[in-house]
């Protein structure tokens, strides 16, 4: 008898590990088709005859790593706000939100959120406070790009060519994030949520505060900051001529360009939506070509930047890994 419910919980095992491999193998297979096909959708040659300032790359992949790793941490912040003891930005956790950070470039946003959920619960962090911390990281997100990329609106003459219809757009989204984040209101739409879906209700502890909402705000804001600035010095990088007196404007338009891809759910990695931004409103302090090839520039940029934001977290993690793998002998003894 004992025997046989070994052997049935071996098999239990056995199901468990195939079917979370296969998910696995799924979602990286989906992630290499959407890459292909982004990749594809850049023309490459154009940059064939730029002659770059390689100082102002480095400095633009330093940045845009940082905001990756930055990323990383405020969802490991929010999580402890949730009431998720013991959660902190180690080589697993940075590991397992690098990778669902590829799922970006598949279409809509539910594989980023749905691949945190997953792969984070198989290291235990519960999958309840996964799901209330993905929808509060995302909502903060956009709402700290909303408020630079209004801010940019109002003061900047050059933003006059927005189209109107991306305005209306912008300050619709912005007054919709308002109007949910506030702690009782979005709590409410939670449990509602939760009812709906027949799923237990939220306990206390996972529920957001007004300190958790104020936090990741700011934290979001600075990110804002280091993708904006990144973006800056990859368009120095293709026009030399670009005066650091345009550095406010260039964080302005990224923030912009990222609010209106990220509401843009069909576009895999906002593809299109930022990059028509970006030309639009950088041929204001550059030509329209130029314009043009800081937008390639930064595509692939950003594709290139995500690659080793995986790979350099996979690679940690391994390397904790082996050290761990050594040092259990050394501890027994």
């Amino acid at each position: 008898m004992t025997d046989d419910l070994r052997g049935s919980g071996t098999r239990t095992g056995s199901r468990r590990r195939w079917l979370r491999r296969s998910l696995e193998a799924a979602f990286y297979l989906l992630i290499v088709a959407f890459l292909v096909v982004y990749v594809q959708a850049t023309d490459l040659s154009a940059l064939a005859d730029v002659q770059p300032l390689w100082w102002c790359a480095v400095v633009a992949t330093v940045l845009a790593l940082a905001f990756r790793y930055w990323g990383a941490f405020i969802w490991t912040v929010l999580l402890r706000s949730l009431g998720a003891r013991g959660v902190r930005l180690d080589r697993e956790l940075a590991y397992v939100y690098a990778k669902s950070w590829l799922g970006r470039y598949i279409p809509g946003t539910a594989p980023w959120i749905l691949g945190k959920i997953w792969f984070a619960s198989q290291h235990g962090v519960p999958r309840r406070k996964l799901a209330v911390s993905s929808l509060l990281e995302a909502s903060l997100q956009i709402l700290a790009q909303l408020i630079f990329a209004i801010a940019l609106l109002l003061v900047v003459p050059q933003a006059d060519s927005v189209a109107p219809g991306l305005r209306v757009l912008l300050v619709v989204a912005l007054v919709a994030c308002v109007a949910v984040l506030p702690p009782p209101v979005f709590n409410r739409v939670l449990r509602l949520a939760f009812r709906l879906l027949r799923r237990p209700p939220l306990d206390p502890g996972s529920e957001a505060t007004w300190r958790t909402v104020g936090v990741g705000s700011g934290l979001y804001a600075v990110g804002a900051v280091m993708g904006g600035a990144s973006l800056f010095f990859v368009a120095k990088t293709v026009d030399p001529g670009l005066g650091f007196d345009q550095v406010g404007y260039v964080v302005g338009v990224s923030t912009l360009a990222g609010a209106a891809s990220m509401l843009a759910v069909f576009a895999p990695g906002g593809i299109g939506v930022r990059e028509g931004i970006q030309i639009a409103l950088l041929s204001l302090v550059m030509s329209p070509a130029l314009a043009l090839l800081v937008a390639v520039a930064t595509r692939l940029h950003s594709v290139l930047i995500d690659l080793l934001f995986f790979a350099a977290t996979a690679v940690s993690r391994s390397a904790g890994r082996r050290r761990q793998r050594v040092a259990a002998p050394d501890a027994a003894r």
